[in-house]
């Protein structure tokens, strides 16, 4: 196999890339990954070009030694698919009307996941990453204006950035996609050192949304997908790893060509929106004999109408009413289908999370979920 050496000009990278010659014409898609910068080939039969890859730039394998896996889930339930990410500890609710449907593919082991995950519906999430590690969210284009990240509002192209071990919030909308690529914080030091020669950006170690050149985000999405694409058809342990590989170096090349604005944090009105959003959210999850009222909220919080209306806005896109009541009602949801709440009737239930009314919380429900409660109970427990 012969190979040609080139350098991409502009990139700040240190080596050449090699390229496969006699796989150019033949190879599903063209990515510039591991080494493999625009203008190398590869395809599925051509494993041998990405370990010689590996060798010519002296780069260990991110997952040398560790069990690795591919799966697929799909799930019929936010809370459900709340329990999908390897390692994670998160909690979802659904917030907008119909069945729901979500999908997992992940490709993880023990120092690095890269996962598509999808949502028919919209949802209000709290995530945690596992401790130690860094998560870069990539949502796909046409996202929607209605996503929040930590309560703000997303850029378009944006890389989204969090740290293990600490809470982020989203606020997702219908029919979304998003890609995640999760990395120990030490082991991306190590691979950004590795490819560019210096430190990686401070921006990186907070939470941030990273705004991307629209083609570069284009084209990182389609590069994730291909790779979770291909390693579904890969069972061969060599070849996932090479594509957990690609996958992280896909993700640093891409946040090479960040834009100067970072949106990174909250802002102290941001904060106050955001702590006013979580005071209420802890109230509405624990039960209680009759529905949170606007007024309640406003005299617990020293705040007019107006500004809880605003506040509830930035954070969730929707009025407090419906954000607290959409919680209540995943609240009831969880108990029917879990052996803890078996023992107890819908209504009685129902009477609990603050439901009066059999005939409006019979509606209600059935109007978020597209099911009945009955349906529901009928369910296998979780």
């Amino acid at each position: 196999m012969q190979w040609a050496l080139r350098l991409e000009s502009g990139t700040g990278m240190r080596h050449g890339a090699p390229v496969c010659a006699p796989r150019r014409g033949n190879c599903r898609f063209t990515i510039a990954i591991t080494g493999c910068w625009p203008g190398m080939a590869w395809c599925a039969s051509c494993w041998d070009c990405l370990q010689q890859v590996k060798q010519e730039l002296a780069m260990e394998p991110l997952g040398h030694g560790i069990a690795l896996q591919f799966v697929t889930r799909l799930a019929e339930d936010a809370a459900d698919q709340a329990a999908f990410i390897s390692g994670w500890q998160q909690d979802y609710a659904q917030i907008s009307c119909g069945l729901f449907s979500g999908r997992l593919d992940e490709l993880c082991l023990g120092r690095l996941q890269v996962f598509r995950e999808y949502s028919a519906r919209e949802t209000f999430q709290l995530c945690q990453p596992w401790p130690g590690s860094i998560w870069f969210g990539i949502p796909a284009p046409g996202s929607g204006e209605r996503l929040r990240f930590h309560g703000r509002s997303v850029p378009p192209a944006a890389v989204l950035v969090a740290m293990g071990g600490s809470d982020f919030s989203l606020r997702t909308p219908d029919d979304f996609t998003i890609y995640g690529v999760v990395l120990e914080q030490a082991v991306l030091q190590q691979r950004h050192l590795q490819l560019f020669g210096r430190d990686m950006p401070g921006a990186w170690l907070q939470t941030a949304a990273v705004q991307l050149p629209q083609a570069s985000h284009l084209a990182l999405c389609r590069q994730l997908g291909e790779l979770l694409a291909l390693a579904r058809e890969t069972p061969d342990r060599i070849g996932r790893q090479l594509l957990l590989d690609c996958s992280a170096d896909a993700l640093l090349l891409a946040l090479a060509q960040a834009l100067p604005t970072t949106l990174a944090g909250r802002d102290s009105s941001s904060q106050r929106h955001w702590q006013w959003v979580e005071q209420a959210r802890q109230r509405a999850l624990q039960p209680a004999a009759r529905q949170l009222t606007v007024e309640d909220l406003c005299r617990e919080l020293h705040v007019t109408r107006r500004t809880l209306q605003n506040g509830f806005q930035e954070v969730t896109a929707m009025s407090p009413l419906p954000f607290l009541r959409a919680l209540r009602l995943n609240q009831v949801r969880r108990l029917l289908r879990s052996p803890q709440g078996a023992a107890d009737s819908i209504q009685q239930l129902a009477e609990d999370w603050g439901f009066a009314t059999p005939s409006h919380f019979s509606y209600d429900y059935r109007r978020l979920f597209g099911e009945t409660p009955s349906q529901t109970r009928q369910r296998p427990q979780r």
